[in-house]
């Protein structure tokens, strides 16, 4: 009888997956992202469902209400190897390449990636997007600097941004270890 080693799962995310094709009618959904991940990336097995790391139902809104093209979905890999391999190189599905993190549960040190708060990560409808760059509303990922000439890339700080911290109203970033707020989150933690 062959002794196998201690099977172990790793949690993975990946960002950027176009909602066209794996949300909505006509669609088949994650199941199919499942199957291309597998096929497409030698030695992949997914022992269960993909999911929408957001909240399927808003994802689905905001995509209706064109705010959104593309979300994030989470799932399992088997074996730790694999599971660095994917996250140093990237994992294809349909044939395009996803950047891979690894997943990390969230609690009181977590920051949510909408409004910017410590220990807030549930997407909850009706709560507004804070820029984690100068606490604007619009989301981090749309920040754009407004001096001309500028060729800062939107979504990215520059020597121009006022940099305030919609947690503390600090001169700094969200997430800047001088966060008054983030250093509690971490003592709660």
């Amino acid at each position: 009888m062959d002794v196998e080693e201690n099977e172990t799962w790793e949690r993975i995310k990946i960002h950027t997956v176009p909602l066209v094709r794996y949300m909505g009618k006509g669609t088949e959904g994650l199941h199919k992202m499942r199957e291309e991940f597998e096929a497409e990336n030698e030695g992949v097995m997914i022992p269960t469902q993909v999911r929408w790391l957001v909240n399927p139902r808003t994802t689905r809104e905001r995509r209706q209400n064109s705010v959104i093209t593309a979300s994030s979905v989470v799932f399992v890999v088997k074996g730790s190897k694999v599971a660095q391999n994917l996250i140093k190189k990237g994992i294809k599905a349909a044939g395009v390449w996803h950047r891979v993190e690894a997943f990390m549960n969230a609690g009181p040190d977590s920051r949510c990636d909408l409004c910017c708060g410590w220990g807030d990560t549930e997407n909850k409808s009706g709560k507004k997007p804070k820029c984690g760059y100068c606490s604007g509303n619009h989301w981090t990922t749309d920040h754009k600097c407004n001096v001309v000439g500028c060729t800062a890339k939107q979504g990215s700080v520059c020597g121009h941004t006022l940099e305030k911290c919609p947690n503390c109203k600090g001169n700094h970033i969200a997430f800047s270890t001088r966060c008054a707020k983030k250093s509690e989150a971490a003592r709660v933690a």
